[in-house]
Parts: C-alpha cells; sequence; structure tokens
C-alpha cells in the first residue's frame, strides 16, 4: 500500500485484509512501516520517534529517512522481506541450507502499511516478481487535513508534513511518495464519510486479480492506457508524458505525447531517419532546458559580482547550490519539447476533430502552468493525472478557473487524481489470455480457491529473500561515520 499522510492506507489496508479473509478464505498478516521505522530507531542517532501527535509523523518521516541514507533507499522494504521471510516459518518448512523458510501452498498474504519511496518498490518487485501488487490510496488534500486536524495537528503544521511526505527534499533517500504512487496496479480513491464505496472499488479489483469472471477495463481505464501508450513514444530526455482527449459522450479523438515539433506540423518520430531532430540526437545531444538553466546560473552570478553584491569569498559553485534550493531549478520554459497536452490538443485541431468542448482530458502527470491555461481555454471540462508534478503553478495561477472536486456545483475545470487498474497493469490484467469458458458457458471462479492471474514463482523469490537478508546484514555491520554522529 502507498499513500500520502491522511490518505486513509490503514483504513484501506483493513478492508483489504478482511475481504481476502472472508471472501478469499486468505490468513492475511499486516507489516506497519511505522513499527519497522520504529523497531530500528535505535540504529539512528534520532532517538526514538513520538508516539503521538504531529510529532509522531515528523519523527517517523525524519527516522524514515535517516535509515534510508545510512542503509539504502529500499531499507524499508528489504526489513519487511525479512519480517516475511521468519513469519513464512510458522506455515512453511524450513531449509537448512537455504537459510530462508520455504512456502507451502497456503493462501497467505502480507500487507505492507505504507511503502514512501519508488526503491521500495523496485525492491519488492525483484524479489516477489508477479505475486506482489501495489495499491495507491488517496484523498483529495482538504478531506486529509480535515483527517488530521481531528487528530489534534495543528493546521499550521501540515503543509510541512506534507511537503516531505510527497516529494522530500532530502537528496534522494527521502520520502517520494508521488514517485512511488506512480508505480501501482491499482489507485484507491478514499474520501467517503463510510467504507461503503472503499469496499466495492477493493472488491473490484480483486476479482480482476483472481479473474473470478470477466472483467473489463472502464472507460477511465481505457483513457489512461491511452495516454500511457502515447508516452512510449516521447524521447524527452527528462520524463516522458501522454495524454489522450475523450469527447463527452467517450469517443477518443486525440493523442499527444511531449517531444520536439517539426515544421509543418507534428512531432519528429523514427521515421523522420536522418531528419529526426530530437534532442537525444541533435545539438550535442543534450537537455537545451538543463542547458539553459546553468546559463542562467551563469549570469546571475556574474550580475551579482560585476555589482559587488556578493560576500567575500562566494564563488560560482556555491551560489549554484543555493539556486537550485529555490524555484529556480523548477523552471520549465526551455525545453524544446511541446508537452504532451499541447500536442493533443494542437493535433486534434490539425485534423479538424471536434468534440473537445466538454471533453475528458487523460495525462500520465499533472499539467504544468502552461499546458493548464491551454486545456481552460480549449473547453475541456475534466483532466485525470497519475502522477503529481511539484513544479506545476497551475492552481495558484488559475484557482478561479480550475478546481479539484466534482461536486456538480463548480462551473471550473476539474483536475482529478486517476482512480483504476494502473495503466502499466492493463494488459497483464485484462488480457491474460486465461480461458473464459467452460463447455460453453462464460466461467465465474469460485473466490475460496481462485488463483491470482499471475502464478508465484515457487522455487524463485525465497533465494531472492535469502539475497536481500544477507545484504541488509552485511549493511547494518559496516561502520558508520553518521551513526557515530
Amino acid at each position: 500500500m502507498v499513500g500520502a499522510v491522511g490518505a486513509g492506507v490503514s483504513r484501506s489496508a483493513l478492508e483489504l485484509k478482511s475481504i481476502l479473509e472472508t471472501d478469499y478464505g486468505y490468513s492475511v498478516e499486516i507489516l506497519k512501516a511505522s513499527d519497522l521505522i520504529r523497531e530500528n530507531a535505535a540504529k539512528t542517532s534520532k532517538g526514538s520517534p513520538s508516539l503521538s501527535g504531529s510529532d509522531r509523523i515528523k519523527d517517523l518521516q525524519a527516522v524514515g529517512t535517516y535509515l534510508r541514507d545510512s542503509f539504502g533507499e529500499d531499507y524499508i522494504a528489504a526489513k519487511a522481506i525479512e519480517k516475511i521471510a521468519i513469519q513464512r516459518k510458522v506455515g512453511g518448512g524450513y531449509d537448512e541450507e537455504k537459510q530462508v523458510p520455504q512456502p507451502k501452498r497456503l493462501r497467505q498474504a502480507t500487507i505492507i502499511d505504507s511503502l514512501k519511496h519508488p526503491k521500495e518498490t523496485k525492491l519488492l518487485r525483484r524479489v516477489y516478481g508477479g505475486i506482489y501488487w501495489q495499491f495507491t490510496v488517496f484523498a483529495p488534500e482538504v478531506v486529509r487535513e480535515a483527517r488530521l486536524r481531528s487528530q489534534g495537528i495543528e493546521k499550521d503544521e501540515l503543509s510541512g508534513i506534507f511537503t516531505r511526505d510527497e516529494n522530500d527534499k532530502e537528496g534522494d533517500h527521502g520520502q517520494k511518495v508521488s514517485k512511488t504512487a506512480y508505480l501501482s496496479d491499482f489507485f484507491v480513491r478514499n474520501d467517503g464519510e463510510n467504507d461503503t464505496r472503499l469496499k466495492s472499488v477493493i472488491e473490484r479489483y480483486l476479482e480482476i486479480v483472481f479473474n473470478i469472471s470477466v472483467h473489463t477495463p472502464t472507460t477511465d481505464e481505457a483513457g489512461m492506457y491511452a495516454a500511457v501508450s502515447a508516452a512510449s513514444k516521447s524521447a524527452c530526455l527528462s520524463r516522458q508524458v501522454g495524454a489522450a482527449i475523450y469527447s463527452e459522450d467517450g469517443e477518443l479523438i486525440s493523442v499527444g505525447w511531449n517531444d520536439v515539433p517539426k515544421a509543418l506540423g507534428g512531432l519528429y518520430s523514427v521515421e523522420d531517419g536522418e531528419d529526426d531532430h530530437r534532442c537525444y540526437l541533435w545539438g550535442g545531444k543534450l537537455c537545451h532546458n538543463d542547458r539553459k538553466k546553468e546559463e542562467l546560473y551563469e549570469k546571475i552570478f556574474k550580475k551579482l559580482s560585476d555589482n559587488g553584491l556578493l560576500v567575500k569569498g562566494a564563488n560560482k559553485n556555491g551560489l549554484r547550490a543555493a539556486l537550485i534550493e529555490t524555484p529556480v531549478k523548477d523552471l520549465i520554459e526551455y525545453s524544446r519539447s511541446i508537452h504532451a497536452e499541447m500536442e493533443a490538443i494542437v493535433s486534434a485541431g490539425r485534423a479538424g476533430k471536434t468534440g473537445m468542448v466538454g471533453g475528458t482530458l487523460y495525462t500520465t502527470t499533472f499539467p504544468c502552468h502552461n499546458c493548464a491555461r491551454h486545456i481552460v481555454a480549449a473547453g475541456i471540462a475534466t483532466v485525470y493525472y497519475v502522477e503529481p508534478y511539484a513544479k506545476s503553478l497551475a492552481l495558484d495561477l488559475h484557482s478561479d478557473s480550475i478546481g479539484t472536486t466534482t461536486d456538480g456545483k463548480s462551473k471550473k475545470v476539474a483536475f482529478l487524481q486517476y482512480e483504476g487498474v494502473g495503466p502499466d497493469s492493463v494488459l497483464k490484467l485484462f488480457h491474460h489470455g486465461i480461458e473464459r469458458k467452460i463447455d460453453g458457458r462464460a466461467s465465474v471462479a469460485d473466490k475460496k480457491n481462485a488463483l491470482p492471474v499471475l502464478p508465484p514463482p515457487m522455487d524463485g523469490f525465497t533465494t531472492h529473500e535469502k539475497r536481500v537478508i544477507h545484504h541488509i546484514e552485511s549493511v547494518e555491520q559496516r561502520p558508520d561515520d553518521k551513526q557515530a554522529g
């Protein structure tokens, strides 16, 4: 499970546990990442985290970051893997040679509540392959804020907690919930006042995982899959983004991806051969947005130096390091690429397509403020995105035109986080090739005996667990200057 503070991850984990146990006959264990952090806090100089209030959240964030910095960005996941291997000893055998309990064919599941770093996801997928499933749980910030306020956390403390949780600025080892969430197989909106809708959404996802009966993608799932498919065409050196626009009637109008535009319309592509002038082939093979920002750092240093505005001993590298900590680093004005959302809008115009007004735009990443103003002007009514984009000022600059809810009363363009099967998982879940009928009739599996669509490699993951356990034992035992300090 992945989710920002206040999203209700723990509540969702309990609901998932209940359904797996009641409907599917599983024995389910919940491993809380906060417990793993607390158990290993003594390996840091931070001390044991507080037990309640905002201090509890801040302390867990700080200790978790310290552990990742000291022992690896996937350390919390590695400790979860160690726990899973030890707990399996209760229900399985034990292979002395491999030193890892071996699994029997039991209906057992472990829920990890909750991951905070993409390296944690990557380690768990590397170890468990197709038997690892990741759920992102989200809720609008106003809902998350209300939940934390009800726990006695003051409003002025929330901003720092939210920012550090979603995209910690403390290097690569900080919390990166936004980037971790993007890697999920399922996205769950948990903003209701009760759990009725939450339960319904999780029940559908489990029926898909266990192939209980025929399921097909929703309109939103098909739309986001189209956006991700478009993103695969991007050769941008920074990030691949895709977008798809559907009419109000559900007809696909256009798709777009971020790449360099070419004369007379469209984007460069591999078909252009020697005339392909995308950044990875042209102009020194540089990211021109990064190059321009480096030039900007140089010009700022020179101007300040020439005007005697720098303290004695200041140097260019020191100023650059300071500027990187400011929004100057986030400038997006110098890229050669047209953004995916803009290309989707422009390509519809090139083709003379109608139906954009009142339609829906699906995009893999929250639109930047440049794209946002075009989306508003185009008449699009709703935008769904998967990954947040911290650089975007869309909600600051266009709060008069853009909202983040669909209450039926607002006349604003709704920018909403996507709920549905993860677009990268659409094919493996909806096109798995398992027979749909028995003796000419549609088959409906018995939940108590159904197996996931991707069966576990019974002879593989325990070996990977052993390697992970040996690795964390070695990094925990090595001398560490940070621990000493």
